[in-house]
């Protein structure tokens, strides 16, 4: 962070707690310079000419965003627009930090009501209606197994035990769901006070959609919003974009020719994950077994829908070799490319009308 950045919050010392780390937060996304390289699963890559870019930090990663424009003043003013969104949505998003989710999260546990606004219930809804496609391999209710196995952090590897059987097994008795929380109108309640919504599984996924919401509305739909790895392409360019999709270990696969609007997202076990006695356990939980998966596996999902890409690749994920293609049909997702420890598993094209191998 620059001299200048430091200074600034060292002047606003009195503002302790939720403020400081919210101006911290904004700072980082105005003056972030990082280059977003290979990471959780691609990278996208520019075109012949130079696009405009925009750098920010959000949801524990480093965030993109290239726009093909000749309209320069439009596009440095969206993107500022774009930092102000991303950091807003970091906040009420957070699943373990004090913001919109988690006052929701509090209110569930309580059994009391609530009413977190139009965003987080569409997000319940989406969640709900994922977990009964996926036949449960996608559950955003999980939060409190997450915190159970220390994932509630952005330090990784972690470097702590898992939890004792006896307090997994008491989770896995309760049976946390997203079907446990009921939304009456504008009004949230829950019937578990168990079920504990993380919505990291989605909500790169939703903020990739609003943000080229606001590119295309502006005329600026020719543009990549990429996440950490996770694409969104908003809207058809004047040419496609190049995609490269990594092999789930230190390679990449394939790289394609793709138009917009279309997302590719990943979820797997390389990136992230805790280390104790010597064996590694990824951050993947499996909300059937309440274990971190003991598979090796990356799955890529390409579809139009950035929520569904989202949610769809860890689900694909969490089901595994043996179940992925099952899941990937009744989420309805457009494609699918699942690699193990070994290489490619297979890969699922709905608009080809196959499955490989």
């Amino acid at each position: 962070m620059p001299a200048s950045a430091r200074a600034l919050i060292a002047r606003l010392g009195l503002w302790t707690g939720l403020i400081a780390r919210r101006m911290t937060a904004l700072i980082a996304a105005v003056t972030s310079v990082l280059i977003v390289g290979l990471l959780a699963g691609l990278v996208a890559c520019a075109g012949t000419d130079d696009p405009l870019r925009g750098r920010f930090m959000a949801f524990g990663t480093e965030i993109e965003v290239r726009l093909r424009s000749s309209d320069r003043g439009e596009g440095h003013a969206a993107l500022r627009d774009l930092g102000v969104l991303f950091q807003r949505l970091h906040v009420d998003w957070h699943p373990w930090q004090e913001g919109a989710l988690n006052d929701l999260n509090q209110a569930l546990a309580r059994g009391d009501e609530a009413q977190p606004g139009p965003e987080l219930i569409a997000m319940i809804r989406r969640a709900q209606d994922f977990e009964r496609r996926s036949q449960g391999q996608f559950n955003a209710a999980i939060g409190g197994l997450v915190r159970l196995w220390g994932f509630h952090t952005s330090n990784y590897p972690i470097e702590a035990p898992p939890p004792a059987t006896e307090l997994i097994d008491r989770w896995l008795k309760h049976s946390p769901s997203a079907m446990d929380i009921e939304v009456r109108g504008p009004t949230v309640v829950s019937r578990n006070a168990w079920a504990q919504l993380d919505f990291s599984g989605m909500a790169k996924g939703v903020a990739a959609r609003m943000a080229c919401d606001l590119l295309v509305n502006r005329g600026l739909g020719d543009a990549l919003v990429n996440l950490g790895g996770d694409v969104m392409i908003c809207a058809q360019g004047r040419r496609p974009w190049s995609i490269a999709i990594s092999d789930g270990r230190d390679g990449i696969a394939e790289v394609v020719q793709l138009e917009g609007p279309l997302a590719v997202f990943s979820s797997g076990t390389a990136q992230r994950w805790g280390e104790w006695a010597g064996k590694r356990y990824a951050h993947l939980l499996d909300p059937g077994t309440g274990r971190a998966l003991g598979h090796s596996i990356q799955a890529t999902v390409i579809d139009r829908d950035p929520l569904l890409a989202d949610a769809a690749a860890t689900a694909l994920a969490v089901a595994g070799p043996e179940r992925w293609q099952s899941t990937a049909q009744t989420l309805g997702v457009d494609e699918a490319i699942i690699f193990g420890a070994s290489g490619l598993i297979g890969r699922l094209d709905r608009s080809q009308g196959r499955t490989q191998p």
